[in-house]
């Protein structure tokens, strides 16, 4: 069965596969551990439908170049704290639900593999707090969402901005009952090395069934990636594994890019042409008193005059602000992804070496990452941890 497209292209939304007439399409990992399309042509009719609704052929165009950028918290304290930065999705999927609607987002199952789910419950909103730095699998999500937007019902779906370019492409419309929300995103990496990785601390924490990406146990200014024994461990903030992106294997090997999706690096997605109502992303510092907690903020750029209506109405759940300092901040930026030069023996080691030999090779917890980690962790434990961030916001910006 060939591939439908060149793979390096591909961004693995799988609007093509949701599609398919014939269902002649699978998404399966290729040898980085991507998802890709895998034509049977023993069933494939040649209707192009694929190749028409692929946003990576040709994205959808969204015309929303008049955004508007808000700084969002949550008021609930322990959403706040469970969330990403400020719980803003929280708070537009709690309202989507009340309107009597369903949510789509990445969730992190049990096996500790990332996909989209969808929930109709205010609590099952819970699973799709905090960032999960793997590429989640949409499965047939595109088609659920579909057949409840037409039905009426209110949908909220949320996700990288190619997988909510791929969703628009596999409507062919807009809906009044849809809010569509993305996230500033650096690139996704392969959910193979996550696996390798989470097998690799397993060797050395036990039984680990909660991994959490951006732990706020020190503090937004200080998210930490944590692991736990258990759910019930996480509620009571009882890790066994605690480490931040200067020192965690698969935090640094993420930032690094040497294991992102080759599309990243050409990402027609991450700028300022959007077609969803909401963009989120982290704002370390407002500079407004009442604000900078250290307890998370959202910045939200608002691209439609659905999502500004939509915006107003939480304003009993959330503290909200006009933020005009924040207009493209973070987004309209150039991919700072580039295919790591060693790629190719990268992914061979991948699936020859143990999961020891392989950290070990390519993100060793070697002297210099161990004084790094203890230097951040004493900055903080001096409660001098916000100054230094702030002086170097200063230096970069």
């Amino acid at each position: 069965m060939p591939s439908l497209v060149d793979w390096n292209n591909c961004c693995g939304c799988g609007a093509c596969a949701n599609k398919c007439p014939k269902n002649a399409i699978r998404m399966l990992p290729n040898h980085e551990g991507f998802l890709h399309p895998v034509i049977d042509s023993s069933i494939c009719v040649e209707c192009g439908a694929c190749e028409k609704i692929c946003p990576g052929f040709s994205p959808a165009k969204s015309g929303n170049n008049n955004p508007k950028a808000f700084i969002v918290q949550h008021k609930d304290d322990d959403i706040r704290f469970q969330s990403t930065s400020g719980g803003a999705f929280t708070a537009i999927a709690e309202e989507v639900i009340r309107r009597g609607g369903v949510v789509f987002g990445a969730v992190m199952t049990e096996e500790l593999t990332v996909r989209h789910e969808c929930v109709d419950s205010i609590a099952g909103l819970a699973r799709f707090r905090n960032s999960k730095y793997v590429q989640s699998e949409i499965g047939d999500c595109f088609i659920e969402a579909n057949r409840r937007l037409v039905s009426g019902q209110w949908v909220c779906f949320s996700g990288t901005p190619c997988q909510i370019n791929g969703l628009y492409k596999y409507l062919e419309k807009d809906y009044d009952n849809l809010i569509a929300v993305d996230v500033v995103c650096k690139s996704v990496p392969t959910p193979h090395v996550f696996k390798k990785y989470v097998e690799y601390k397993k060797t050395k924490e036990g039984d680990v069934t909660d991994v959490v990406f951006r732990d706020k146990k020190r503090g937004f200014l200080y998210c930490t990636m944590a692991h736990y024994l258990s759910h019930e461990n996480r509620l009571l903030r009882n890790d066994c594994y605690r480490r931040g992106s200067e020192s965690d294997e698969w935090l640094r090997l993420f930032l690094s890019g040497k294991i992102s999706r080759r599309s990243c690096t050409t990402c027609p997605f991450q700028g300022s042409d959007r077609v969803s109502d909401f963009t989120l992303g982290d704002i370390w510092e407002t500079n407004i008193p009442g604000w900078d907690d250290n307890k998370g903020t959202t910045l939200v750029h608002v691209w439609t005059e659905k999502g500004i209506k939509f915006l107003n109405s939480l304003k009993g759940e959330v503290k909200i602000e006009e933020y005009s300092q924040g207009i493209y901040k973070g987004i309209n930026r150039k991919c700072g992804i580039e295919l790591f030069k060693d790629r190719k023996q990268l992914f061979i080691d991948a699936h020859n070496l143990s999961d020891q030999e392989f950290f070990a090779k390519y993100a060793s917890y070697s002297f210099v990452v161990k004084v790094k980690q203890k230097s951040r962790f004493l900055i903080w434990k001096c409660g001098l941890h916000n100054m230094v961030r702030h002086i170097k916001h200063i230096l970069i910006h």
